[in-house]
C-alpha cells in the first residue's frame, strides 16, 4: 500500500490543474454546463493521466502546510491555460457590441445564455453561435489535450511562470479586441458610408426627416450586411480560437 499515498498526491496535483482548466475553458466552463459534469470529467481525465505522470510528480511533502503552495501553483497554471482561451470568447462580445452600435440596435438587449446576464442582442447571438461552432468543430477536446500536454512544459509542482503568464494574457486580450473589430468591420464600413450619405442628404435637402427615414434603413441594411459577412467572420474567429488553444499542445 506504499503506492497509494503517491498516487493520491499525484492525483491531487493533476486535479488542481485540470479542474481549473475545465472551470473556465470555452465549452466546458460555460455557466449552463452543470458543475457535477465538469467535476466528473476532471476526475475522469485525472484518473487517465495520473499513471503516466506518477514518476515525474514531486514527492509528497512531509507536512500538509508544505503542500498548499504546490497546489496553488497548479491552480494558477490551470487558470492561465483556461483563461487564455476564454478571453478569445470576448472577441464575440466586442463584435456584437460594435455591430449593435453601428446598426442602430445598441439598446436592444436580451439575456445572454452564455454570460447569464443582459447584453446587446448581437453579443448574445454571436456568443451562442461561437459555442455551437466550438463544439461542432471538436475544439472543446483540444482544450483537454492542451491541459494534458502542458505537463511537458510545466511539470507537476513547478512554479507558475507569472511573467510569461501576464504577457500571455495581455497578448490574448489584444488579439481578442482586434479580432472582434475585424468581425464587425463590414458593418462599421457600411455605417460610415451610410451616415456620410445621410449627412449629404440632410445638407442638400433640409426638409427631409433624416432620422425618421434613416433609422429603419440603417437597421435593415445593417442586418443584411451582418448576414453577408457573418460566415467569414465566424470562421476567422474559429481559426484564431484553435490557434490559441493549441499553443500548449505538442502537435
Amino acid at each position: 500500500m506504499d503506492w497509494l499515498p503517491l498516487y493520491a498526491w499525484t492525483g491531487t496535483l493533476l486535479f488542481a490543474r485540470l479542474g481549473s482548466v475545465l472551470m473556465v475553458a470555452p465549452g466546458w466552463g460555460e455557466q449552463a454546463t452543470p458543475a457535477s459534469f465538469r467535476l466528473g470529467l476532471a476526475v475522469l481525465v485525472t484518473a487517465v493521466i495520473a499513471p503516466s505522470l506518477a514518476t515525474v510528480a514531486p514527492r509528497p511533502p512531509a507536512d500538509v502546510i508544505l503542500a498548499i503552495p504546490l497546489i496553488i501553483s497548479e491552480v494558477i497554471i490551470g487558470l492561465i491555460l483556461g483563461l487564455g482561451a476564454r478571453i478569445m470568447m470576448s472577441a464575440l462580445q466586442v463584435a456584437g457590441a460594435t455591430v449593435g452600435l453601428a446598426s442602430g440596435l445598441a439598446f436592444a438587449q436580451q439575456i445572454d445564455p452564455i454570460a447569464s446576464q443582459p447584453s446587446a442582442i448581437f453579443s448574445g447571438f454571436f456568443s451562442l453561435m461561437g459555442v455551437v461552432m466550438l463544439m461542432s468543430a471538436g475544439l472543446h477536446r483540444v482544450m483537454i489535450e492542451a491541459a494534458a500536454d502542458s505537463y511537458t512544459l510545466f511539470p507537476p509542482g513547478a512554479l507558475p511562470p507569472i511573467g510569461d503568464g501576464v504577457q500571455f494574457m495581455i497578448d490574448a486580450v489584444s488579439s481578442a479586441f482586434s479580432l472582434g473589430i475585424q468581425i464587425a468591420a463590414p458593418v462599421l464600413i457600411f455605417s460610415l458610408i451610410f451616415n456620410v450619405a445621410l449627412g449629404l442628404v440632410s445638407r442638400l435637402i433640409p426638409q427631409v426627416q433624416v432620422f425618421m427615414t434613416a433609422m429603419p434603413l440603417s437597421v435593415m441594411l445593417g442586418l443584411a450586411v451582418v448576414a453577408l459577412g457573418l460566415g467569414g467572420g465566424m470562421m476567422m474567429w474559429l481559426e484564431a480560437m484553435e490557434t490559441q488553444m493549441r499553443l500548449f499542445t505538442l502537435k
